[in-house]
């Protein structure tokens, strides 16, 4: 690091971490450290230590050059100080702000004679100086940082950056005083100013000013902000000695002597807020000038206040000041060394200081706010307490040593040493860090255990002036990072663990004490440890049980047999049939070959290896094989023939016998086999007291070892002749050479299969030995290597942990995106969900029920998607759910899986690291162009070098290559040793070839845990800054793909522009210029949108109408009247309109133009070819919820909630309605959500809707109910809405009826007002097209139920069709035509229906359409409604030649939520056309659309069809038992049971194959439900197709009473032929099945006559009761 030189901002932020002592001491040339002060302290951005230090030092050591005045503002001695509004302190505030500093330590300093020079690995460098010295300790900060942590989760670092920029302004208050802060270490801070005799008075009585002073600041601030912290603070002067220990690589400055400790003792005895003078202070000081109070029992003093004795005082005080050395705080104050020429010698010497960590990212130049991390580390204190005899010199010479030993032993784990603190008398404390950015290891609690176990060792066995040596060990969430001021900061680490670690050695001295986390995480045995006795932690937060390590001690113990985790039979192994496949083939093989075989699973740790081998356990177990298992552990690799011989312990059986057994289950299985003299030698191993023969004991161990070995073949070869025998070893990595050779001559000699599993040996400690490698390459050997589960598996196993049937849609991608696969994380972060709290286990009703409240809504919202029905019901089935104001983007990975991404991270370099944060703060997919805009440091040529590292290393992969994580290897020792294709490895290298800026392709992460844990690395005013510049580059993105037009999904504020810049596809053509989009662009376009400016094409308006609610629609509310007779009066409405006489000519001329089209397209010539594809979907996700996501990041609730807005809109033009129930419960979230108040300062933001918002809100809240089937809450909410908008709907029936009559008028004169179409401003326009769906909405909710909201319907169906004659969109008004022409044939209005339709199809032929996509989707909108309606009036060629043309068109467009209406009609025409193959044909692309968009509905119609065509043809496309079960697992839900055209279909279809199949009982209930429905249904071709059904259900019924009951014949044929009446009367707008009919009514009249009653009855009977 050190070798090259660094950029002028890197030699500011390496200077900045170091004290002027520290640059002092360095032995160089008096030009070359002037030369070198320049750079000292002129940091740019950081938080650290305060540094300053005087004019005139005893040594001739100092930078000439630093005196300067000092413009501080000061009157009458004080520092005047003014209270300030706000958390935030700049730096003009600094001489006129109430100061309020938190509690800091005080320490003290006295001068030394200079050693001698000697070499730096021998003796230390010592100084003397003539010093003042002031100890602040802030008690708490620890405490306070836990609490907040505990308290708060994620926003523990929000809190954190106000108590940071707390700290950097009290640290800056220091510097002004010109205070050298020698040491921070959280809790204590430690300041020195420099002085020479004549002076120490003056800076006495200048220190205890600044005392006094920042007691009462830091009073006034934390009583201020909320933070609960004491200030003690304690004085000393006289001299310290300051001295540089270390190696050539690192060194560091310690300050000692009597002083320091006076200094420590005077804080100690300070009550919070006082300030105590040490005694020799109290006599070197003016006492005529300092108030004073004696401390009973002591001789230090408490100080009370400073005299003014005279007038001239304030000159005196700027005097003592102005004599200061400075620093430079953002240009105010300026030292002359700061602008001298850096000299890269000294800076080389004193990067010493500078712990390697911090150097390589100020190479790589990166900011200083990204060195701060909260992450997993594990903290070591190591105290070293010499005896009281021992001298300075022997005393700094012994830390030498012990420095350069402890660095020496803590470097081969990747340890660092922090600080070394000689505070404590004739005691020096290192505080070593495990774990820093880059230091991440495997099994680094094991290591740290070990290391200070050999530290303890060796001092206390070669160190003859040590008393004692204590060790505190501790794992855990630290912070560490830069802490302080931008010209004195330190990096530092903070945190209840660090704390803990420090309590350790009080409370536990001599001893390796450890916590609970460190114990259970090392994974050594037990008996290494022992748990210490409880004592309470005065500063600790939390209280965990200690354990002392003992070190690996040999204590021998029988191996258990049996895995840690054995088989589950409620949980069958899931996606490993393949594994279980090739245990079979190898066992077979190997019973044929009876020699040797090894059949091995290899797999990261993870993926499931132990549950492999506990089921080949059972199923070896099961067929009569002898089985051995073991299990290893991380011990066992370090022991010789630790593996055999708890193998052998197993396959004896004396680990699970008594310990008073074990010799006579030895004697017994080794009696005739060996010589009874050699049982002795399994007694240590064994721990049996066989009788120590002769023999054995003259054996060297070579020979006992070798009889031994014997002695087991002997016994195994015996063995596998009685039987088949089978070793099962689990985490067969840890098997230690001498094992592994005792195997490979167990291999050759008996017939013995070994399955085992292993990792790809990652570490240089698991390299495998010349017999483990032999076994593994040997042809007798059969390698599995497991790859990662299916997304379905994984999600099928969060069920089964979770004991449900289906989880919600957010869980399943938090899952896949956070495991990839790996069973091990999606088991850790279930576990981690239930622990937290976050996820609740429902109970599934028999039954759903409509609810009447939006808040419950969510388990109805998670079984709306289709879920997968256990084999054997149970009584109770469960599902869950994510509990509400649960945001699964902020729930922290538990710390296991945090390791993981640690440590995965860690392998890369710092310039790798820094992008893998800025890439997860984007979200799991994103692009290059938006990873330079919110990373604008870097060039380009940079980001795609390291992008090109990363993609190779398989951390990102580009977003179009469709390959699962089934491709990806994923070890967690090595990322980047995995291998991919060539044919995939040429096509990444291309696409770096030709630069990544210019494919225009989205990356996506591909490595697990990695961006979580990348994520959560960041500080909070990081992630913030990031998040604010993800929102600027994404908000002009957030729009319609350009195939769809562009603009909004939903017209709400005028704050976007429809800007054409696609993010997504190899075919986007974004330009260099195009990708930072500058800031004059942004204000053009807002500019531009702010004008009101739409988007036209010929003439036809794009939905591009962004409004805010401020001109308000008004209408008035008719009086209440009389209801009667609205039926009457609508049905002769309908028969006042007559048909256009050109009706047919403009069919024709229709079908004209879909023919050419589809022409073109078979052609490939036209724009069905030239058609993009819809973006829309991947916009959704990574534009517009990004965007939301983003801003509730930044806690900005308005955007937020305007985007999840816009993500449910979205997601209901997508058709996708669990979405749009999860972005709209999310948006209910934050506009219920509390502000979170984390500090009394902070002030409570009211989030206000507007009007228009709150409206929207509601509409697309009632069109997810309505797609829920929640109607009632569907009709309040759309109603709501409507309100909103100022079109109220009346709720009572008279006030219905004159609305009627209000509606009608409008509607008889709005072809008089067609041609004169009035201009409607954007606001209007956006209002009116909210009207006009939420009316459409109403009519259909009002519609599902025909025989009570009739009235109501047809009013709601009025009113849009009266708005829409208003709107000068024509794409809108023909889309209402649509709407009102099929709500007309629903209620059976031919007239207005043949009416509407053939206007529909008219303005399409005046609109000039541009959008390709747009004209093709209103010609497949036509074309479905013109097959409808060729259908219903029986058209059958020409309705299923439409059907083809829609179907294609669909095809085209992939809208699905016409393809299934399209298909079903479709269908149904081409059954009644007894086109049985065609028929199959619709089946397929129907099946194949339901299962892809997981609707019920289409899948309903699916079985429906089925059935139909079992009942018309006898041909069972799906197994009638798969109906059936369709039927029962959804009848019950509202999606469904609101549906009841379609259910009686259904139930019908049912009830007719019982019929025929003579299941009379189980036709009654069929047939019941059926009955139920029938007076629901309109006349639609649906519900009249169910009405048909049950008209022959009703005949086939009519038939079975007429052979069982003739009495009853009479009464049952009057109520049949009453439903064929109410038929007739109800369908008339479906003539189509009107033929049939009537030969059904036929049929049944002739049952009246008894001569023909009996040839008729067996005519009917036949024809019914076929199949």
């Amino acid at each position: 690091m050190g070798s090259r030189k660094r950029s002028r901002s890197g030699q500011k932020n390496m200077m900045a971490f170091l004290p002027c002592a520290a640059r002092e001491m360095v032995p160089v040339e008096e030009s070359t450290l002037r030369s070198s002060m320049s750079i000292l302290n002129d940091s740019d951005q950081m938080e650290g230590k305060f540094i300053a230090a005087s004019d005139e030092p005893l040594q001739t050591t100092g930078a000439a050059g630093d005196v300067e005045s000092l413009s501080c503002s000061l009157q009458g001695g004080q520092w005047v100080a003014a209270p300030s509004k706000s958390c935030q302190w700049e730096e003009k505030d600094m001489r006129h702000l109430a100061w309020r500093p938190q509690r800091k330590e005080v320490a003290s300093v006295e001068p030394l004679q200079r050693g001698k020079s000697e070499s730096m690995s021998r003796v230390p460098r010592i100084k003397a100086s003539a010093v003042g010295s002031f100890s602040p300790g802030p008690a708490g900060i620890t405490a306070l940082h836990e609490k907040l942590w505990r308290i708060s989760g994620t926003q523990w670092l929000q809190c954190s950056d106000t108590f940071n920029n707390f700290i950097r302004h009290l640290l800056q208050s220091v510097l002004l005083y010109g205070g050298d802060i020698l040491n921070f270490t959280g809790d204590v801070l430690l300041v020195l100013w420099k002085a020479s005799r004549s002076q120490l008075s003056n800076i006495i009585t200048l220190v205890a000013e600044y005392s006094l002073s920042l007691q009462r600041w830091f009073e006034y601030t934390c009583s201020r902000v909320g933070l609960e912290l004491q200030l003690k603070i304690g004085l000393s002067a006289g001299h310290i000695s300051q001295l540089i220990v270390g190696d050539e690589k690192r060194q560091y400055l310690l300050v000692t002597g009597q002083q320091v400790d006076d200094a420590w003792l005077a804080q100690s005895l300070a009550e919070t807020g006082e300030v105590i003078l040490s005694p020799n202070c109290w006599e070197l000081c003016k006492q005529d000038i300092l108030e004073a109070k004696k401390i009973p029992g002591q001789k230090a003093v408490e100080l009370r206040y400073v005299k003014i004795l005279h007038q001239d005082y304030s000159c005196h005080y700027e005097k003592w000041i102005s004599s200061l050395r400075k620093f430079s705080c953002n240009g105010v104050l300026m030292r002359n060394a700061s602008i001298l020429s850096p000299n890269y010698k000294h800076e080389k010497a004193l990067q010493r200081f500078v712990v390697g960590n911090i150097l390589e990212k100020i190479d790589d130049n990166q900011p200083l706010k990204f060195f701060s991390e909260l992450r997993p580390l594990t903290i070591v204190f190591v105290k070293l307490q010499f005896y009281e005899s021992t001298k300075m010199p022997g005393l700094c010479k012994s830390i030498q040593e012990a420095t350069v030993h402890i660095s020496g032993t803590i470097e081969s784990s990747r340890g660092k040493i922090l600080k070394i603190s000689t505070f404590d008398k004739q005691c020096c404390t290192f505080l070593c860090v495990f774990g820093l950015p880059g230091d991440k290891r495997m099994d680094e609690s094991t290591q740290v255990l070990d290391t200070a176990m050999r530290i303890s060792d060796l001092f206390s066995e070669n160190h003859v002036k040590l008393k004692l040596v204590s060790i505190g060990i501790t794992s855990g969430q630290v912070f560490c990072g830069v802490v302080g001021h931008p010209s004195r900061h330190d990096y530092t680490v903070v945190g209840s663990k660090v704390q803990m670690a420090a309590r350790m050695l009080m409370l536990y001295p001599g001893l390796i004490a450890c916590d609970e986390v460190t114990y259970s995480k090392s994974g050594l045995p037990s008996r290494f440890f022992k748990k210490l006795p409880d004592k309470e932690m005065n500063d600790a937060v939390t209280s965990e049980v200690m354990y002392e390590y003992l070190g690996r001690k040999k204590n021998p113990m029988v191996a258990k047999s049996g895995f840690t985790k054995e088989r589950d039979a409620n949980q069958p192994l899931l996606g490993r049939e393949t594994e279980i496949t090739t245990f079979w083939t190898t066992l077979q093989l190997f019973l044929r070959c009876k020699g040797g075989h090894v059949l091995v699973y290899e797999g990261a740790s993870g993926y499931g290896k132990s549950r492999i081998l506990a089921e080949i356990n059972y199923l070896a177990q099961k067929e009569n094989h002898r089985v051995t298992c073991l299990e290893l552990t991380k011990v066992d690799i370090q022991e010789s023939f630790s593996a055999v011989w708890s193998l052998m312990a197993v396959f004896f059986g004396i680990s699970a016998c008594r310990p008073y057994n074990r010799k006579d289950v030895l004697q017994s299985k080794l009696t005739g086999l060996v010589d009874e003299n050699l049982y002795c030698l399994l007694n240590d191993q064994f721990l049996v007291k066989f009788p120590m023969s002769a023999e054995a004991a003259h054996m060297s161990n070579e020979t006992k070892q070798q009889e031994v070995e014997k002695l087991f073949l002997k016994v195994l070869q015996k063995a596998a002749k009685e039987t088949t025998l089978i070793f099962i070893i689990d985490e067969a990595h840890y098997i230690d050479p001498a094992s592994w050779d005792f195997l490979a001559h167990l291999l050759s000699h008996v017939p013995v299969l070994i399955v085992m599993s292993l990792v790809p040996f990652p570490s240089k400690q698991l390299i495998p030995c010349f017999s483990a490698k032999s076994i593994l390459k040997s042809p007798k050997t059969t390698t599995v290597v497991l790859c990662e589960l299916k997304l379905s598996l994984i999600l099928e196993m969060a069920c089964q942990v979770l004991g449900v049937i289906s989880i919600p849609q957010e869980l399943k991608m938090f899952l896949i995106q956070r495991s990839f696969g790996v069973p091990l994380y999606c088991e850790e972060l279930l576990v981690n969900l239930i622990a937290s709290d976050v996820l609740q286990i429902c109970h599934i009703p028999e039954e759903e029920k409509e609810e009447n409240k939006w808040s419950n809504l969510s388990v109805i919202a998670i079984t709306s998607i289709p879920y997968k029905m256990p084999l054997v019901k149970e009584r109770e089935l469960y599902t869950c759910r994510v509990k509400k104001g649960v945001n699964l983007d902020t729930i922290l990975l538990p710390p296991r899986l945090k390791e993981i991404a640690v440590l995965q991270l860690d392998s890369f370099s710092p310039s790798e690291q820094i992008l893998i944060k800025c890439a997860a703060v984007i979200g799991h997919i994103f692009t290059v162009e938006l990873l330079l805009f919110i990373f604008p440091a870097w060039t380009s040529e940079k980001m795609e070098n390291t992008l090109r590292t990363l993609i190779n290393s398989h951390v990102f992969e580009f977003v179009g290559k469709k390959r699962g994580w089934e491709h990806l290897r994923t070890h967690l020792g090595s990322p980047v040793t995995r291998t991919i294709g060539s044919d995939i490895a040429e096509d990444i290298g291309a696409a770096v070839h030709f630069g990544l800026k210019n494919q225009g392709r989205a990356l996506r992460f591909c490595a697990p845990l990695l961006r979580e844990g990348a994520y959560e690395l960041l500080l909070e005013d990081q992630k913030r800054a990031l998040h604010d510049r993800c929102t600027v580059f994404l908000d002009c993105k957030a729009h319609k793909c350009n195939s769809c037009g562009g603009g909004d999904f939903i017209s709400l504020l005028p704050l976007h522009c429809n800007v054409d810049l696609p993010l997504w596809g190899p075919g986007s053509e974004n330009k260099d210029e195009a990708l930072l989009v500058p800031e004059g662009n942004l204000k053009r376009l807002e500019a531009l949108h702010a004008q009101g400016q739409e988007t036209e094409h010929s003439g036809c308006v794009v939905e591009r109408t962004d409004v805010s609610l401020r001109e308000e629609l008004t209408i008035d509310t008719p009086a209440a009247l009389h209801e009667e007779n609205v039926q009457n009066r609508a049905k002769s409405f309908t028969n006042k309109q007559g048909l256009p006489d050109d009706h047919l000519r403009v069919e024709e001329e229709f079908l004209d133009r879909v023919g050419k089209i589809l022409e073109g397209h078979e052609r490939g010539q036209v724009e069905v070819r030239n058609l993009a594809p819809c973006e829309c979907r991947e916009a959704v996700e990574s534009v517009v919820y990004a965007l939301a996501h983003h801003y509730m990041m930044m806690d900005d609730r308005p955007m937020a909630f305007y985007y999840l807005l816009e993500s449910a809109a979205a997601s209901l033009y997508l058709s996708n309605n669990y979405m749009a129930y999860f972005y709209l419960e999310k948006a209910t979230s934050q506009k219920k959500m509390p502000v979170l108040k984390m500090l009394p300062y902070q002030k409570m933001h009211k989030f206000k809707v507007s009007q228009l918002e709150e409206a929207i809100f509601c509409s697309l809240k009632g069109e997810v109910c309505f797609n829920l089937g929640q109607i009632s809450l569907a009709k309040k909410l759309i109603k709501r809405a409507l309100c909103l908008l100022h079109k109220g709907f009346p709720s009572t029936g008279v006030g219905a009826f004159f609305r009627l009559l209000l509606e009608e008028s409008k509607h008889f004169s709005s072809h008089a007002r067609q041609h004169q179409a009035q201009t409607i401003d954007e606001k209007a326009l956006a209002v009116l097209k909210q009207q006009i769906h939420c009316l459409s909405l109403l009519w259909k909710l009002y519609s599902l139920d025909s025989t009570s909201s009739r009235k109501y319907s047809w009013l709601a169906a009025l009113m849009e069709i009266n708005l829409a004659e208003e709107c000068e969109n024509k794409v809108q008004v023909i889309s209402t035509y649509m709407d009102f022409s099929q709500f007309s044939q629903n209620m059976g209005y031919k007239d207005e229906w043949l009416k509407y339709e053939m206007m529909a199809i008219q303005r399409s032929s005046q609109c000039n359409f541009t959008l390709i996509r747009e004209r093709l989707l209103m010609t497949a909108q036509l074309t479905q409604v013109l097959a409808y309606s060729k259908l219903c009036l029986g058209h059958l060629t020409q309705s299923i030649q439409l059907g083809f043309q829609a179907h294609l068109l669909c095809e085209q467009l992939q809208e699905t939520s016409l393809h299934y209406l399209v298909l079903s009609v479709l269908f149904k025409a081409a059954l009644l056309k007894n086109k049985y193959t065609q028929c199959i044909s619709v089946l397929e692309w129907l099946w194949e659309l339901a299962t892809q968009e997981e609707n019920i509905i289409a899948l309903a119609c699916f079985y429906s069809a089925c059935l139909d065509l079992l009942c018309d043809a006898g041909y069972d496309y799906r197994p009638f038992e798969e109906c059936l079960q369709f039927i029962k697992q959804y009848e019950t839900s509202c999606i469904l049971k609101c549906q009841s055209n379609i259910m009686l279909s259904l139930y019908a279809s049912l009830a007719i194959w019982f019929g025929r199949s003579h299941c009379w009982s189980l036709f009654k209930d069929s047939f019941t439900k059926a009955e139920q429905l029938v007076s629901r249904t309109n006349a639609s071709l649906f519900g009249t197709h169910g009405f048909f059904r049950f008209l022959e259900c009703q005949v086939l019924l009519l038939l079975k009473i007429t052979e069982d009951a003739p009495k009853k014949v009479q009464e049952m044929r009057s109520s049949t032929l009453k439903y064929f009446e109410e038929f007739l009367s109800r369908c008339s707008t479906s003539p189509v099945y009107h033929t049939r009919v009537y030969s059904l009514k036929a049929s049944v009249n002739l049952l009246g006559d008894e001569e023909k009653n009996h040839i008729h009855l067996s005519k009917l009977s036949s024809e019914l009761f076929s199949a």
